[in-house]
């Protein structure tokens, strides 16, 4: 069998990143005018400071990885969702609505997964068992197009 190159794509979570930009702003701000009844210590405004480098570092980026037998979604620190490509029973491109890009919708069958925030097309994945993934991503036509090379290789064996 031929092996077929991983595919990765790795995008920012803008929205955590300046979110918590903001709070580590207004951490060091309470600082240095040493704001409230129990104001903010020097080792505690390192001990956030280190936090929060961590977490710009790693919880905010989230990749979409397709190999062989799986299509992954995760961030440095856990696995989002592991779909197994043989389960998935067709593949399709739409417009993602505009409401939904920022919130994940999940029900017993369906769950949206957040994966880029500011595009106008969602990939949908609905599986043998009937769960619907949609997942709000740049160059959707090509992450289904990588998707379905997978589908008919497993098919073919």
């Amino acid at each position: 069998m031929d092996r077929q190159k991983t595919y990765k794509r790795v995008n920012i979570n803008w929205l955590f990143v300046v979110g918590l930009g903001i709070i580590h702003l207004l951490v060091i701000i309470l600082y240095i005018y040493q704001l409230g009844n129990n104001p903010i210590t020097k080792s505690g405004i390192i001990k956030v400071s280190i936090m929060c480098t961590l977490c710009y570092i790693y919880a905010g980026r989230i990749k979409l990885i397709i190999d062989e037998n799986y299509v992954k979604f995760r961030s440095d620190f856990r696995i989002f969702d592991k779909i197994p490509i043989c389960t998935i029973k067709n593949i399709s491109v739409k417009q993602a609505p505009r409401f939904d890009k920022y919130m994940i919708f999940q029900g017993d069958n369906f769950k949206h997964l957040p994966y880029d925030y500011f595009v106008k097309q969602a990939v949908i994945i609905k599986l043998k068992n009937g769960k619907i993934y949609q997942i709000a991503i740049k160059d959707a036509e090509r992450i289904k197009d990588e998707i379905e090379k997978r589908m008919t290789t497993i098919n073919n064996d």
